[in-house]
């Protein structure tokens, strides 16, 4: 059978309650006994005193006059009073204290008052109330000249709990339902936050993600709170990316399939023309050559895909060494001279910047991708600029050129893949929109990044920004 929280610490605090009021009430009876027999030794040892000054008055050889003194103390003090000699043999005596010399003087308190010290000793007595005996010696010159010796009975811890045994069940049992109502409240105090924690595990684990805790309560149950929520946040951020990768990779399907279909439909077309026959050789050769260029743009973009799925994917570890970031810009400049040449644009690099640790090839594809890009949209005649510095933790590289910049709605998306800006539209002569965002993961992959800013009065500015090695 399975118990709440709330039912397990009830239980607990009502068995510590009671196993703690037993030995306390115990502890307490003990306290009232000791207060009650040390009280009574101090009476006794007054009235001792008294029967000693009587004694002392009388005369300890007037034996009625001290009998007829004791009777008429031992009324008014109830206790049981003698006066013995300085044998121990009793000279007067009230009450039912022994009469036998050989009685009393074998007592162990008298022998001490013999010895000249205040003897007292405790024994069971009637009805089990304790007895407490006091004697103490009348000395002169040094010497035991007799005994005053006084008696009576206290309670006990047994006698009060036997003569007040109703009121201490009623005290019991208020103790009882006092405790059971402190332990209900307390219990329902702290088991309330973590009854609040089960109740939002149980709702987040049926979907509704969004559920937090308010930590209340101890600082355990309020440390629960802050890790269920921690937890949470963390859960539902996977969730979101999750939910992101989703609606990347079912975009990038549906761009990928958008982009098959157009060189697809212009092959399938022409073949079909040309299947039909009856095409002089002038439409030949073109409808030829649509093919050839449509056929090249989808190698360009299956090259382009598997460079993504190879720099993004589970193949995509990258040999990395130590890399003269000036070398890699060097060489990204010569690998595109003819194409610049062809273009007229003038390539120009400034400036120097650390080593970084990297994978070169990859690296060299970075620049070249963003030189190309440059010097695409830089009229004939312009310059494209290649900048290298050192900032901070990272080496970095700037590529400028004097196009017409880039529209500011197609800032935040210039690295989507498959994105074209508006003067890229075309994509007879452009890409498939793949090159950036290839340059993109590949400086991610080298813990980097890359940002674009329109230049003024006009151009666009790509900054590559790596981390940067120690000499």
């Amino acid at each position: 059978m399975r118990t709440s929280i709330r039912t397990h610490l009830l239980i607990s605090l009502l068995v510590i309650s009671i196993a703690s009021a037993g030995p306390l009430s115990w502890y307490f009876l003990q306290e009232v006994q000791s207060y009650g027999i040390r009280k009574l030794e101090e009476r006794l040892t007054a009235e001792a005193r008294l029967l000693t000054a009587i004694a002392a008055e009388t005369g300890i050889e007037e034996q009625d006059a001290l009998s007829t003194a004791l009777r008429e103390t031992a009324l008014e003090a109830n206790s049981n009073l003698a006066i013995l000699d300085s044998e121990g043999a009793p000279v007067a005596v009230s009450g039912d204290t022994p009469a036998s010399g050989a009685e009393l003087v074998n007592l162990p308190e008298v022998r001490s008052a013999l010895e000249g010290s205040v003897g007292v000793r405790s024994r069971p007595g009637a009805d089990g109330k304790i007895r407490l005996s006091v004697a103490l010696p009348m000395l002169e010159n040094g010497n035991v000249t007799g005994i005053a010796m006084a008696s009576a009975e206290t309670f006990s811890r047994l006698t009060l709990l036997r003569d007040h045994a109703p009121t201490l069940v009623l005290l019991a049992a208020i103790f009882t339902l006092a405790t059971f109502l402190l332990a209900e409240i307390l219990s329902r105090w702290l088991s309330r936050p973590l009854r609040n924690i089960a109740s939002s595990a149980q709702m987040f684990a049926a979907g509704d993600l969004g559920v937090r805790v308010a930590p209340q309560g101890p600082q355990e149950t309020r440390t629960a709170a802050e890790a269920f929520n921690t937890m949470a946040d963390q859960v539902s951020q996977m969730v979101d990316e999750l939910k992101q990768e989703e609606r990347r990779k079912s975009r990038f399907v549906s761009d990928v399939s958008h982009e098959i279909r157009s060189p697809l439909t212009a092959i399938r077309g022409t073949a079909e023309t040309l299947a039909q026959g009856d095409v002089d050789l002038e439409d030949t050769k073109r409808f030829l050559a649509t093919i050839v260029k449509e056929s090249e743009r989808l190698s360009r973009l299956a090259e382009d895909l598997l460079a993504l799925q190879r720099i993004e994917g589970a193949t995509g570890e990258l040999p990395m060494r130590r890399v003269r970031l000036r070398s890699i810009v060097l060489g990204a400049v010569d690998s595109l001279e003819h194409t610049t040449s062809e273009r007229g644009i003038d390539v120009r690099v400034t400036g120097d910047a650390p080593d970084v640790l990297g994978d070169p090839d990859r690296l060299q594809q970075v620049i070249a991708n963003l030189l190309d890009n440059a010097s695409r949209h830089t009229p004939q005649g312009g310059i494209v600029n290649l900048e290298m510095r050192h900032e901070g933790v990272f080496s970095v590289v700037s590529v400028s050129d004097e196009g017409p910049g880039i529209a500011e709605e197609s800032l935040p998306h210039i690295f989507d893949r498959f994105y074209r800006t508006s003067a890229s539209r075309d994509r007879t002569t452009g890409g498939a929109g793949l090159g950036l965002a290839i340059v993109q993961s590949i400086v991610k992959r080298h813990a980097g990044e890359i940002d674009v800013e329109n230049l003024t009065p006009k151009g666009a500015c790509f900054t590559v920004r790596l981390p940067a090695l120690k000499d």
